[in-house]
């Protein structure tokens, strides 16, 4: 199969069997097992939704075919009368409830109902046909249109005029239907248990009243038993339990013995009319060799007194009841079992605030079926296949010769996933996915290291009135396990496969929920964290047209849930040109790059503050100048500090040295202004230093630069000032360089900004009592950093402090009451009902960052506690790092 293109069936379905790792090609099978072409052995517990009642090769069936072949028989001579056809329409006649008799056969359950449909019209003269919402009844047109699944039907022009979708087991919405229009009504179609909707039984006497019902308003009752019926659920049919009577009753899927395809719509005689049997017709109907195993299927359900069907019912009771004690040990990880004989359902509740934003994202994107189906078929040789209308379902459909041996190896294998999920070591089902297939030895409980959703709480009558979005991602691996505490079992090189298994997925969903967050003034919003499955590598590697598609779909669901404002995180700004790429879509836009910088800053000067860093004389770098906050964080540092380093990409070194350039010569226009205001700090003190300096040597040249600097129109030229430097023997002040290594290690303080997606700052770049604020996600500075390195303190970003100790769920990996910048600039603008973009492009505007502090103080946010190594850190710990720097510089020194 090497050789083969493995998506040719079905390109859509092969990439979500791929992406969970069951695009198994099976060569065999037998029994209740199936065989791959590596030669592992799988039990299959789905049956083909049951299709496959007898498992895999049934020599019954076989031995009816070939007996057919033996014979001579013709396989189809449409319209005479095939002789095996024909017994097997006497014997339907024969176990079929009430009066039915004629049957049309069909190569598939939609067909049966596409039979039905047309024999209901034909025979009542009525247009109408009624189906129950959830229900599903087939994917060709008119049993598209019975379906009640409107994600079915949209794409394809359904329901076509004349259907109608009522709730399922709902007897008065039925009356009321047909009391206002019975006379339009051909026929009510139901499903005794809906399985493609999750297993929804029909309630006691529900269908015993919908006969009557129908009877009363001479309207037919056709009973979609395709999958219930012949003996999936303990009994022949599943309508046997109220001994109701259709006036149509479909059949399929188990009818073929799960060899050859096979179906029936099976009627009354005062249901067939003329018209349907002069006009309706199948070139592949009535066929011999088809009838053989639909004929095997029947004699083998019902010899020896129906004994196998009885054996079927005790299964059936067996695994319910084991089903429904796992519930009883796992209230709080299933809701719901449902179904009969061998038709289960197990609804697992939502993971909307289970501590994982993955599992959160996977329920919110329909994916944890899949997720479990790909665990259970890869740890245990368990083929169960993901429930793709109820996502959170999952389905058990076994061979109805399953043995107890097996129903209890599933079981114990389901218990294990409810123990996994109770305990929150998602880890354990994700981790077949980097390639560990072993089973778990070892659940570890991780619910006290989770986070739960915990918002601000409201007076009586208060509530949001604004709401936010804000669009996150994981850009490291670390990230990953700060969001899900059970991924630390992870190595770093299987976090990077995690993170590249999940750009396979496209969409964006909601991972966090947060309900209420108020302001010092008592404003409240309400929230959405909604995520983008990159990680920093593949949002930086993937085509940029690709990546920003899907940012634009995360702003659509932000904008749809009611957002006045959607924040970008970590690289989505980078990649969206600063949020200019995903502008104008309904909603405002901001980057969240303003805050981010401002607290940034305040991180930094604080955390020199404690190192005991002058900074005057101390010497500045900012790596990933040339970026957005980059650049703004160096416009900030020259207010405060002379001598800096502004460090662009190695990979790029002439745009890097021409925007550098750029930014050099805004810092010197803007120390000017700063000079003008005298606010002598930073670039402006130097300039009066350096006007100075000329005063004593010339003051025509002193005079001249006091000129330029006065006069607004006229630009402090680099050149110009370099030409000043060189006259009087002193150092321009500002160095534009891509030489990292060099540069970092002559730097006191240091803001790395870059939008590299790996590591830039390893321990040999560091000068000893350094303070680094790594604002950057990914991060700049490598682990190694802090593992080697005991006498530089490194800052990870700038964290924000809540009025309220506020958590989003997993928080990021931050404590209650703290959160990221970025995340808090949109916070600040919802409360503040702003609904312009801020902080987009490249360049920031250093007004709108006065304007954050300005809306930071009004609502309550401020700087929190400074953060090194995944944890905050107090003023002692930092001590100790500083008499680190003190040692090491007399060590140096001898």
């Amino acid at each position: 199969m090497l050789d083969h293109k493995m998506d040719l069936l079905n390109p859509t379905i092969y990439e979500l069997l791929k992406n969970f790792q069951l695009d198994k090609v099976y060569v065999k099978g037998e029994g209740s097992y199936l065989w791959d072409d590596d030669n592992n052995r799988y039990l299959d517990f789905i049956a083909q939704y049951g299709a496959v009642p007898f498992g895999y090769n049934p020599k019954f069936i076989w031995d009816a075919i070939t007996e057919v072949r033996d014979k001579g028989l013709p396989s189809m001579v449409q319209p005479s009368l095939p002789p095996i056809a024909l017994n097997l329409a006497n014997r339907l006649m024969e176990i079929t409830p009430g009066d039915l008799c004629y049957t049309t056969f069909t190569q598939s359950g939609a067909e049966a109902v596409e039979a039905a449909v047309k024999l209901a019209r034909s025979s009542t003269k009525k247009p109408v046909i009624i189906s129950t919402i959830n229900s599903f009844h087939g994917k060709t047109l008119g049993a598209l249109s019975a379906t009640g699944r409107e994600v079915y039907q949209t794409p394809f022009g359904a329901p076509v005029n004349g259907f109608i979708q009522i709730p399922f087991n709902d007897i008065n919405a039925l009356e009321d239907v047909l009391v206002k229009m019975g006379d339009k009504v051909a026929a009510f179609i139901v499903e005794p248990i809906q399985g493609e909707g999750g297993m929804l039984t029909a309630t006691k006497g529900y269908l015993k009243a919908v006969q009557e019902l129908c009877r009363k308003h001479n309207v037919l009752f056709i009973l979609d038993e395709i999958q219930t019926g012949l003996g999936r659920t303990g009994t022949l049919f599943a309508s046997d339990f109220e001994e109701v009577e259709p006036d149509i009753l479909l059949l399929a899927k188990a009818l073929g013995g799960g060899i050859l395809p096979l179906g029936v719509c099976i009627s009354s005689s005062q249901v067939w009319n003329d018209e349907f049997g002069s006009l309706h017709s199948s070139t592949f109907a009535n066929n011999n060799v088809t009838s053989a195993a639909g004929l095997a299927v029947i004699e083998e359900l019902t010899k020896d007194n129906q004994a196998l069907i009885n054996e079927i019912s005790k299964k059936g009771d067996y695994l319910f009841n084991k089903v429904v004690n796992l519930k009883e040990n796992y209230p709080e990880i299933i809701r719901e079992v449902r179904g009969r004989g061998l038709m289960i359902g197990i609804e697992f509740n939502d993971f909307d605030d289970c501590g994982s934003y993955d599992m959160t994202y996977l329920t919110d994107k329909g994916g944890f079926t899949a997720l479990l189906a790909g665990f259970l078929l890869n740890v245990y040789n368990i083929r169960i296949v993901p429930f793709l209308n109820n996502p959170m379902t999952l389905r058990l459909e076994p061979v109805l010769t399953i043995s107890y041996e097996e129903i209890d190896y599933v079981l114990d294998a389901l218990e294990t996933v409810c123990k996994i999920i109770e305990k929150q070591d998602f880890a354990q089902l994700y981790k077949y996915l980097v390639g560990d297939y072993s089973k778990p030895n070892e659940i570890v409980n991780y619910r006290l290291k989770g986070n739960k959703i915990k918002s601000s709480q409201l007076m009586e009558g208060e509530k949001p009135s604004k709401k936010f979005a804000f669009i996150i991602h994981y850009p490291a691996p670390e990230d990953v396990v700060l969001n899900n505490p059970s991924f630390e079992r992870f190595s770093r090189q299987q976090l990077y496969e995690f993170m590249k298994w999940q750009s396979n997925t496209t969409e964006p969903g909601i991972v966090c929920h947060m309900p209420a967050i108020k302001s010092l003034d008592g404003t409240v919003v309400e929230g959405w964290l909604i995520g983008v499955p990159f990680g920093g590598r593949e949002i930086m590697e993937l085509p940029n047209n690709e990546v920003v598609d899907v940012i634009a779909k995360a702003v659509d669901i932000g904008r749809d849930l009611g957002a006045d404002i959607v924040g970008l995180g970590a690289l989505t700004s980078v990649v969206t040109r600063g949020g200019r790429a995903v502008q104008g879509r309904g909603v405002a836009i901001t980057s969240g790059n303003s805050y981010t910088t401002l607290i940034a800053m305040d991180a930094l000067y604080a955390g020199a503050q404690k190192m005991k860093i002058e900074l005057d004389n101390a010497q500045g770098a900012v790596l990933g100048a040339t970026g957005s906050i980059g650049r703004a964080c160096a416009l900030m540092l020259s207010d405060q500090v002379i001598n800096m380093s502004l460090l662009g990409n190695p990979k790029h070194p002439t745009s890097s040295k021409n925007r550098l350039s750029s930014l050099a010569q805004e810092i010197f226009e803007r120390g000017k202004r700063r000079y003008q205001k005298q606010n002598y700090s930073g670039i402006s003190l130097w300039l009066n230093n350096l006007v100075v300096i000329l005063s004593n040597k010339n003051k025509q040249k002193a005079d001249d630069l006091l000129i330029r600097i006065n006069d607004n129109k006229e630009e402090l030229e680099l050149d110009y000032i370099k030409s000043l430097c060189k006259y009087v023997n002193i150092d321009f002040p500002i160095k534009m360089s891509v030489d990292i290594a060099n540069e970092l290690a002559k730097s006191d303080m240091i803001v790395a900004a870059s939008n590299s997606p790996d590591y830039l700052v390893y321990p040999e770049h560091l000068k000893s009592g350094a303070v680094v604020c790594d604002v950057a996600r990914p991060a700049d500075v490598s682990p190694r950093v802090y593992e080697e390195r005991n006498d530089v303190l490194i800052l990870e970003g700038g964290l924000v402090s809540y009025p309220d100790k506020i958590a989003f769920g997993p928080n990021l990996g931050y404590r209650e009451g703290v959160s990221l910048a970025c995340l808090s600039e949109t916070v600040l603008l919802a409360l503040e009902g702003d609904k312009k973009d801020y902080s987009i492009g490249m360049k920031l505007s250093l007004e709108t960052v006065d304007y954050l502090r300005f809306l930071a103080q009004k609502h309550g946010f401020g700087l929190a506690g400074l953060r090194m190594g995944n944890e905050e850190i107090d003023d002692k710990k930092i001590e100790k790092i500083y008499q680190n720097s003190l040692n090491l510089d007399q060590v140096d020194n001898l």
